[in-house]
């Protein structure tokens, strides 16, 4: 049973909704992130600038009180505005060719601490005590933790009914974005919602785990603040992701000569040459590039563990029979001879950055699929970092929770 309220959220004017509405900055090139704080007064990213770029050497608390006025003051000249009644908010994501279609609530704390929120990747603790902090002195939640689950026909029912509705807003960010967005009150069918996930026996962590951790970390110290007990959450059927590959690179074969590193490889995989990259399919290996050739890489049976979720993970393959015994590379975490890449045209793009000598060696992984990842986090597993890129990427500001 997962508990879901509805909330009044702060949403931002019409008149600006367009331009505040941003993407998380990680995702905009310096360029763009440039470009939007010189010219777009209205963007949310004015209220977060000061945790954006991290130059200057005020403290984390300097720097979060700036992000405290900067959106007080939005709220001040009445560009944000708080809804009178509760409600949840349905919204239609539209990206490209592909629809994602979610419900904006809090989720409970309470869900988190006994396992019917789950989560599949470890938090720093140092991480969660940064956004705990700066949570606790913000006192709001514009970007929601992605939680999916496994849908329902009453689920899907409510949704239907709802999207049959006028929408509050519709957004058309670009040609190939667009959002609209349903704000739901009738008490019917926010009961209906309610009563769908009460059915529900587990929510996924999709994005957000250190988020989550932090509001829990918050709840605690404040445990008789009735709001800290929840935090924002954006809550799609599971069918509805998609989970994208997080390859990897390396700068350098651990002193290792080309053939030295292949024949250590060879102990443990069988490995194909191939002229160009043809992807692999799940379970039969992933794909090195290296020295200007293509390789198929897979286990050799005697090491392949078929009951143990994790060995089914070409990430924690990877980590343990290539990159730590291997490549030497013991915390795939900090090690910054290892990189990540999730561009579209992944295999091409670290060809590339390979045959330019940037790096020494690259691999191609399959996506985790969705039962593998709901499989870790029954296990109270843990990925290893970077083992997913999960789409949608939702935007701030679109509701902010207040607590």
């Amino acid at each position: 049973m997962a508990h879901i309220k509805p909330f009044c959220a702060i949403r931002p004017n019409p008149k600006i909704e367009l331009q505040f509405c941003s993407k998380p900055f990680q995702l905009y090139s310096k360029k763009e992130l440039k470009s939007t704080l010189e010219n777009c007064p209205n963007s949310f990213l004015q209220i977060i600038k000061s945790n954006i770029n991290k130059t200057t050497k005020n403290s984390n608390k300097k720097r979060f009180e700036d992000v405290k006025t900067a959106y007080q003051n939005f709220k001040d000249r009445n560009l944000l505005q708080k809804d009178q009644d509760k409600g949840f908010y349905i919204q239609e994501i539209k990206i490209n060719a592909h629809k994602f279609t979610g419900i904006t609530a809090v989720a409970s704390v309470e869900d988190y601490k006994n396992g019917r929120i789950k989560r599949h990747e470890n938090t720093l603790e140092s991480r969660e005590t940064i956004f705990k902090n700066y949570l606790k002195t913000t006192r709001f939640n514009a970007e929601p933790v992605l939680l999916t689950y496994k849908n329902t026909a009453a689920l899907s029912e409510v949704i239907k009914d709802v999207k049959k509705c006028p929408e509050t807003s519709v957004l058309k960010f670009s040609e190939n974005e667009t959002l609209k967005l349903w704000q739901v009150t009738n008490k019917e069918l926010i009961d209906q919602i309610i009563k769908g996930f009460e059915n529900t026996d587990a929510l996924y962590i999709a994005d957000g785990h250190h988020r989550s951790a932090s509001s829990v970390m918050l709840s605690e110290e404040e445990p008789k603040k009735a709001e800290t007990n929840y935090f924002m959450a954006f809550l799609i059927p599971e069918h509805e992701l998609i989970v994208q590959e997080y390859n990897r690179v390396v700068t350098d074969l651990n002193g290792l000569s080309v053939s030295s590193f292949l024949k250590k490889i060879k102990l443990n995989f069988d490995s194909t040459p191939h002229k160009t990259y043809a992807g692999s399919k799940k379970g039969k290996g992933f794909c090195m590039y290296l020295d200007g050739q293509f390789y198929s890489l897979s286990l050799r049976k005697k090491f392949v563990k078929l009951q143990a979720p994790l060995h089914q993970l070409d990430s924690y393959v990877l980590q343990e029979h290539i990159l730590k015994p291997i490549l030497g590379i013991e915390n795939v975490r900090t090690d910054s001879r290892l990189q990540y890449a999730h561009k579209s045209d992944q295999m091409k793009w670290i060809k590339k950055q390979i045959d330019n000598k940037t790096y020494a060696v690259g691999f191609g992984l399959n996506p985790v699929l969705i039962d593998q990842l709901k499989s870790i986090a029954d296990n109270s597993l843990v990925m290893p970092p970077k083992s997913t890129y999960i789409y949608p990427k939702l935007r701030s500001g679109t509701t902010i929770y207040e607590f």
